[in-house]
Protein backbone atom coordinates (compact mmCIF):
# COMPACT_ATOMS: atom_id res chain seq x y z
CA UNK A 1 0.00 0.00 0.00
CA UNK A 2 1.08 3.33 -0.44
CA UNK A 3 0.61 5.86 2.35
CA UNK A 4 2.27 8.57 1.46
CA UNK A 5 0.00 11.00 0.04
CA UNK A 6 -0.86 12.42 3.88
CA UNK A 7 3.00 13.88 3.82
CA UNK A 8 3.61 17.59 2.76
CA UNK A 9 0.58 19.73 1.70
CA UNK A 10 -1.34 18.20 4.37
CA UNK A 11 -1.11 21.54 6.58
CA UNK A 12 -3.34 23.87 4.22
CA UNK A 13 -5.89 25.05 6.56
CA UNK A 14 -3.25 26.64 8.33
CA UNK A 15 -2.13 28.19 5.99
CA UNK A 16 -5.72 29.78 5.10
CA UNK A 17 -6.47 30.50 8.75
CA UNK A 18 -7.68 34.06 9.56
CA UNK A 19 -4.42 34.50 11.98
CA UNK A 20 -2.24 33.45 9.54
CA UNK A 21 -3.67 35.86 6.34
CA UNK A 22 -5.07 38.65 8.34
CA UNK A 23 -2.85 38.65 11.85
CA UNK A 24 0.86 37.17 10.68
CA UNK A 25 0.79 38.41 6.84
CA UNK A 26 1.98 42.25 6.90
CA UNK A 27 0.09 42.97 3.67
CA UNK A 28 -3.20 41.16 4.26
CA UNK A 29 -3.01 42.61 7.84
CA UNK A 30 -3.41 46.23 6.62
CA UNK A 31 -5.69 45.16 3.98
CA UNK A 32 -8.11 43.80 6.90
CA UNK A 33 -7.77 46.57 9.10
CA UNK A 34 -8.35 49.31 5.49
CA UNK A 35 -11.47 47.13 5.42
CA UNK A 36 -12.81 47.04 9.40
CA UNK A 37 -11.80 50.89 9.22
CA UNK A 38 -13.89 51.50 5.91
CA UNK A 39 -17.20 49.06 7.10
CA UNK A 40 -20.10 50.48 9.02
CA UNK A 41 -19.93 49.33 12.69
CA UNK A 42 -16.43 47.79 12.24
CA UNK A 43 -14.34 50.52 12.60
CA UNK A 44 -14.32 50.30 16.15
CA UNK A 45 -13.17 47.03 16.06
CA UNK A 46 -10.25 48.26 13.68
CA UNK A 47 -9.50 51.05 16.09
CA UNK A 48 -9.72 48.59 19.75
CA UNK A 49 -7.19 46.45 17.37
CA UNK A 50 -4.61 49.32 16.56
CA UNK A 51 -4.74 50.63 20.64
CA UNK A 52 -4.37 47.04 21.68
CA UNK A 53 -1.40 46.89 19.55
CA UNK A 54 0.23 50.06 21.14
CA UNK A 55 -0.53 48.68 24.36
CA UNK A 56 1.64 45.70 23.57
CA UNK A 57 4.02 48.28 22.60
CA UNK A 58 4.44 50.45 25.76
CA UNK A 59 5.98 50.59 28.66
CA UNK A 60 5.21 48.91 31.86
CA UNK A 61 4.68 52.19 34.07
CA UNK A 62 2.45 53.56 31.02
CA UNK A 63 0.23 50.37 31.30
CA UNK A 64 -2.45 50.95 34.12
CA UNK A 65 -3.47 54.39 32.32
CA UNK A 66 -3.52 52.64 29.14
CA UNK A 67 -5.74 49.87 30.15
CA UNK A 68 -8.23 52.32 31.63
CA UNK A 69 -7.78 54.13 28.43
CA UNK A 70 -8.82 51.09 26.64
CA UNK A 71 -11.44 50.64 29.33
CA UNK A 72 -13.11 53.54 29.17
CA UNK A 73 -12.82 53.98 24.97
CA UNK A 74 -14.13 50.58 24.05
CA UNK A 75 -15.53 48.36 26.80
CA UNK A 76 -17.53 51.12 28.09
CA UNK A 77 -21.53 51.26 26.72
CA UNK A 78 -23.17 54.05 25.31
CA UNK A 79 -19.43 55.17 24.28
CA UNK A 80 -18.84 56.45 20.85
CA UNK A 81 -16.34 53.48 20.43
CA UNK A 82 -18.38 51.20 22.32
CA UNK A 83 -17.59 47.73 20.68
CA UNK A 84 -20.36 45.79 21.82
CA UNK A 85 -19.86 42.67 20.25
CA UNK A 86 -17.26 41.75 22.96
CA UNK A 87 -18.31 39.53 26.14
CA UNK A 88 -18.37 40.51 29.58
CA UNK A 89 -15.55 38.10 30.13
CA UNK A 90 -12.99 40.03 27.48
CA UNK A 91 -14.06 43.32 28.61
CA UNK A 92 -13.81 42.50 32.79
CA UNK A 93 -10.86 44.23 34.14
CA UNK A 94 -7.99 41.52 34.92
CA UNK A 95 -8.39 40.10 38.52
CA UNK A 96 -5.28 39.38 40.76
CA UNK A 97 -3.55 42.93 39.28
CA UNK A 98 -2.74 45.40 42.13
CA UNK A 99 -4.06 48.90 41.11
CA UNK A 100 -1.71 51.24 40.02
Amino acid sequence: GQNGGTRGGGHLGEDTSFRWQCVEQPIGKLLFQRFLEGAPGLAAAGALWAELEAYERCEEVERGGAAAALRGRFFTPGGAEHCSFLSAAATAPPTGEAPP
